[in-house]
């Protein structure tokens, strides 16, 4: 049998029990860069010659032709891009443009050097000519050396001069960071019947859909890791740098190359990858060096609107968002959002989930948290968009409720922001318009979390009774995970402030709640008297939310002892000031206490009536706890009757969301759940 106490907080809301930002700074050095192939930096290219050969032509045998063979460096280890090589070789012939996408140090280039140098030779009879727009962005300077690769005299005309060479040839032009090109269509529409292979940051550049390079997966992750450092131990250690690199090969490559150059021991550096992961990644001047230099080149080409999306990104969670936050830091203009976000798509930096979208990357996310903080002002804009939206979804109930989860995780890191950024009132009305949520769907860690950040804030700003109320919040909390010690600590401290601010309708909340303890803890005569305590001060200030949920306690308390005539009659007084004041959670939890006595008392068909009217309360509330035991005391009071199925049916219902919520009473409700089932196979 399970029963509900009530507690109630300072805003007189009643629940139930059953029985610093880190700052970082990146790292960048000036100096000239390498200039080569893309996010490798490589520069060098293998076998950059060209070959003159006899070749027969129409109507004429032997004469000279230039067949340059400029193949890209392949990479030491290559590990994960199987697939991703298999598709690029199967679009790559003469005629066609195929374009690689993904963001910087993805390894777009890597999977274009293994692509080419396992290309067939007479796919490509006419020769391969490789050109990188990395810090040579002119398209005239690309021009150049498609001439200087088939040894073809410059001419003022330079567009015409490299059409008539690529004219009938089947070459294949790779032209790598093509996102830095001035004029990339230019090129494009000289190429005539040549194969094209384009490495590229931006989306926009490929004519046809791009191959997308994503994370690699973590076994592909930790084999280059282990192949750049030479590790072979320390599975843990390298389970967890693998884990915060997620799967970008650039990082990987730099954070394997660091050990196996230091012989720094792998745990020591994983300390300091967690706390500063951009200043591990950034030591370089080079791209092929620097992962944060990959990262700011991106940003650099888009808008301001959209660094300040980004921002916004890394401001929340590693979580898609939607649309409307964007545009609340937009001065609310719908036509900037959409090119901001499609800016950012563009790139690579964000990736499309349905209708949301999401940081591309953990560290990309990383770097818009540390790097484009927003700024007060933007801040105070999302933190009003928030909580307007958790104040508009709670009134929904159970449908709100399941919108709010998906934003439960933006919420608690955006009051993160606000507490490093001393937007004490911002996080004070996100608490508020959040509180009532996490409680009824049994969110107790993210709320003690969010209640511990209002506390500070009230400390911040010397707010005594707002301390009051985060106190007795946290006790509450602790009450409801059964760490009561921990919860009547905090009461204490609450109650001595309430005190001192003669606040007598917090006073009445904290002794009942201080009451409640002394219940669970079994000293029922002190429980008791801070009861009555309690009851005294709600009835002389009218306190009718206080008054209703002190009666449903002292009704417990006497339930607890064996008077059920006792208990019920401060039942019977407590179900129509619930009713009164509109307190629909009260109401179900009285209701469900009164069904227990009914159980006790083996009137099985109104215990039944009583528990299903309270169930039918907790799910219009969306009340995620009191449904699971509500469901439970459904399921033994049918397993008394010997209906075993819907014993099994509810008491299932109740484990799913303990397990959910992770729930103190899980493995009670798990053996009870073994218990039916084990009748029923009997």
């Amino acid at each position: 049998m399970s029963t509900v106490s009530q507690h109630i907080d300072g805003n007189g809301n009643t629940c139930s029990g059953s029985g610093n930002v880190q700052s970082n700074s990146f790292t960048s050095h000036g100096g000239p860069q390498n200039i080569g192939q893309g996010d490798r930096a490589i520069g060098q290219q293998n076998n950059t010659y060209s070959l003159s050969l006899s070749l027969p032509s129409s109507g004429e045998q032997g004469q000279k032709a230039t067949v340059p063979r400029q193949l890209p460096a392949l990479d030491a280890h290559f590990f994960g891009r199987d697939q991703e090589l298999a598709e690029l070789l199967d679009r790559l012939y003469p005629g066609k443009v195929v374009a690689i996408c993904g963001p910087g140090g993805m390894g777009k280039s890597m999977l274009a050097a293994q692509a080419v140098h396992r290309l067939e030779p007479d796919r490509f009879p006419d020769g391969i000519v490789f050109h990188s727009f990395y810090h040579q962005p002119k398209v005239e300077t690309a021009l150049q050396a498609i001439c200087a690769a088939f040894q073809i005299e410059t001419k003022a005309d330079l567009p015409t001069t490299v059409q008539q060479a690529l004219s009938g040839k089947k070459a294949l032009l790779i032209l790598d960071g093509t996102e830095n090109a001035d004029d990339l269509p230019a090129i494009l529409k000289l190429r005539g019947t040549c194969g094209v292979l384009i490495t590229s940051r931006k989306r926009s550049d490929a004519l046809t859909p791009p191959l997308i390079l994503r994370p690699l997966g973590y076994e592909a992750s930790e084999q280059m890791f282990r192949a750049y450092s030479g590790i072979i131990s320390d599975a843990e250690s390298v389970r967890r740098i693998c884990m915060i690199l997620d799967g970008w090969p650039v990082a990987l490559r730099i954070a394997g190359r660091y050990l196996r150059m230091t012989g720094e021991k792998t745990a020591d550096y994983l300390c300091w990858l967690e706390k500063e992961p951009f200043k591990e990644l950034a030591g370089g001047q080079h791209q092929e060096e620097n992962a944060a230099l990959q990262l700011r080149r991106s940003v650099a080409q888009v808008s301001d609107d959209a660094r300040l999306a980004l921002g916004m990104a890394g401001t929340l969670a590693f979580a898609p968002f939607s649309r409307e936050p964007v545009a609340a830091i937009l001065d609310g203009y719908e036509g900037r959002c959409r090119t901001s976000l499609n800016e950012l798509l563009n790139y690579g930096l964000l990736e499309r989930r349905d209708e949301r979208w999401q940081a591309s990357h953990s560290l990309i996310h990383a770097y818009a948290r540390i790097e484009l903080p927003l700024s007060k002002e933007s801040l105070e804009r999302l933190a009003t968009y928030y909580i307007t939206f958790c104040q508009s979804q709670s009134k929904f109930g159970k449908d709100g409720y399941d919108r709010l989860d998906v934003e439960r995780a933006h919420c608690l890191r955006l009051m993160e922001s606000c507490l490093a950024s001393r937007l004490c009132k911002e996080l004070h009305d996100l608490v508020d318009a959040i509180y009532i949520y996490l409680d009824r769907r049994g969110y107790w860690e993210d709320k003690l979390t969010a209640v511990e950040m209002r506390l500070t804030a009230a400390r911040h700003t010397d707010d005594r009774k707002d301390e009051s109320w985060c106190l007795n919040s946290l006790g509450e909390t602790y009450y409801q995970i059964g760490v009561y010690q921990k919860a009547l600590a905090y009461y204490e401290q609450s109650l001595a402030i309430r005190r001192e601010l003669c606040d007598r309708e917090g006073e009445g909340v904290t002794l009942n709640n201080i009451g409640s303890i002394y219940w669970m803890q079994g000293k029922l005569e002190r429980a008791l008297q801070y009861y009555q305590q309690s009851l005294t001060i709600q009835r002389e200030i009218g306190d009718r939310d206080g008054e209703g949920a002190t009666l449903n306690n002292i009704g417990l308390l006497y339930m607890n002892q064996g008077d059920y005539a006792t208990a019920l009659q401060h039942y019977e007084q407590c179900l129509p000031i619930r009713r009164e004041v509109g307190d629909k959670t009260g109401e179900g939890a009285t209701l469900n206490n009164i069904a227990a006595i009914y159980r006790i008392q083996n009137d099985a068909a109104k215990a039944l009536e009583y528990y299903e009217h309270a169930l039918a309360i907790a799910r219009e509330l969306g009340d995620k706890a009191r449904e699971m035991e509500i469901s439970w005391n459904l399921g033994v009071s049918f397993a008394d009757l010997g209906d075993l199925a819907k014993a099994e049916e509810y008491i299932s219902h109740a484990v799913r969301i303990a397990e959910t919520i992770g729930h103190p009473s899980l493995e009670k409700y798990r053996d009870g759940l073994a218990q039916v089932q084990a009748a029923r196979r009997a």
